[in-house]
């Protein structure tokens, strides 16, 4: 953890405090994890990466200027020479390395170089002179070899490549939310983060070892809540904070089980849920009756079904309301276009130049029945030539009747 820390941050004392602090949240809240969230080692290097990342963008001036003149030879020595035994008190090298071997040099270069990068996913890819979308697609190409060959992958998930690019890190605002999202939808979506946290940690094998001093146990003691075990050895726990001297013992059990429920994924599911609800209800009954939806198509994306794109009602009238789930950037010359699909038959809605909400009149929507489809696809500027889409259809759905 103190080789990691130091590798990313370039700063001893950085290090240090990256490490004390992640020891004091997996021991506060111990409680949360349970076994069938994945590996444990991935629980606890997950946090370590998470601290490393929040002290790096504290520090992030202070980082840069002392990079320019870091070695390179360590990172360069794991990314050209894998099954150098740097390290004797190590096992055989495990299969995670035998299939990395088997990459190409780039896609094994770019998953390291994120791994210890702490900057973002295009500054990475500046720092080893390559374009961004290839840096991306090299990132992708190892992801996706080592899901498939991993057994720990197994049975496969739509969204293996996706996270472990998330767990390499520097995603973009937007990545990220879309992930947030994966892993609300699916409780499987969080164990495969573990997974790759865990697979990971390989690459640390390769770094020289650091020895953690004796001022980091003893910061690392006072940044832990110890309770005792048994009323004898309470007497050889040292006192707590004046604060905590005070509270009663109730107030005391109210905080602990507040602080476990914190790391809980189950409590943010139902309370979004029951905030969801209350939403829902309050909007329904301040919302005028011309503007409740009489029909409604939730258009999903064409690559992920996991992913929703946008929503689209329609009122009794047959306005239609388009509502953005997620911040689509449209590279220059093109634009998104909007289709109303009936019996075959493609009409087309509106260009789409912004990741805004926007309504079209029943006139200009036309004639709406349970069953026709709402497409969204990627055109040339100015949208289609032809009477139906010429380019991919990013998201699609059904228009559903709710008044049934």
């Amino acid at each position: 953890m103190m080789a990691l820390s130091l590798r990313v941050l370039g700063n001893y004392n950085l290090a240090e405090q990256a490490v004390v602090s992640t020891f004091g949240l997996i021991w506060n809240n111990a409680e949360a994890y349970e076994d069938d969230m994945g590996p444990a080692r991935g629980w606890i290097y997950s946090i370590l990466r998470y601290r490393i990342s929040q002290i790096f963008k504290e520090h992030y001036d202070a980082i840069q200027a002392a990079s320019k003149d870091q070695d390179e030879s360590v990172l360069n020595e794991v990314s050209s020479n894998l099954h150098a035994d740097v390290r004797e008190d190590l096992p055989a090298t495990p299969a995670f390395y035998l299939h990395l071997e088997e990459l190409p040099e780039e896609p094994q270069k770019a998953m390291i170089n994120m791994y210890f990068s702490g900057m973002s996913q295009a500054q990475t890819a500046t720092k080893m002179g390559m374009p961004l979308g290839r840096f991306k697609e090299n990132l992708f190409l190892g992801l996706q070899h080592l899901s498939k060959h991993l057994p720990e992958f197994s049975p496969p998930h739509n969204a293996t490549e996706k996270i472990g690019e998330y767990v390499l890190g520097g995603l973009s605002e937007n990545e990220e939310k879309l992930v947030y999202k994966l892993m609300n939808d699916d409780a499987g979506v969080s164990r495969i983060a573990l997974l790759w946290e865990a697979q990971f940690t390989h690459f640390l094998s390769q770094l020289p070892a650091q020895v953690a001093s004796s001022r980091v146990w003893e910061k690392i003691k006072k940044a832990t809540f110890v309770r005792p075990a048994s009323p004898e050895a309470a007497t050889t726990i040292s006192e707590p904070d004046d604060e905590d001297a005070s509270e009663p013992s109730f107030v005391s059990g109210l905080r602990s089980s507040a602080r476990k429920l914190w790391f809980m994924l189950p409590f943010w599911r139902i309370l979004a849920l029951l905030l969801a609800i209350a939403a829902l209800v309050s909007w329904y009954m301040s919302t005028p009756a011309s503007a409740i939806p009489y029909k409604v198509a939730v258009l999903d994306s064409s690559m992920s079904k996991a992913q929703t794109g946008w929503v689209v009602r329609f009122n009794a009238r047959g306005d239609a309301q388009f509502s953005p789930v997620l911040r689509q950037t449209v590279s220059e010359g093109l634009v998104l276009q909007a289709w109303k699909r009936s019996n075959g038959t493609s009409v087309p809605l509106s260009l789409i130049r912004d990741s805004r909400a926007f309504a079209l009149a029943a006139d200009k929507v036309g004639p709406v029945a349970a069953g026709d489809q709402i497409l969204i696809s990627l055109e040339p500027e100015g949208g289609s030539r032809n009477d139906r889409p010429s380019g991919s259809i990013l998201y699609q759905g059904t228009v559903a009747d709710l008044q049934r």
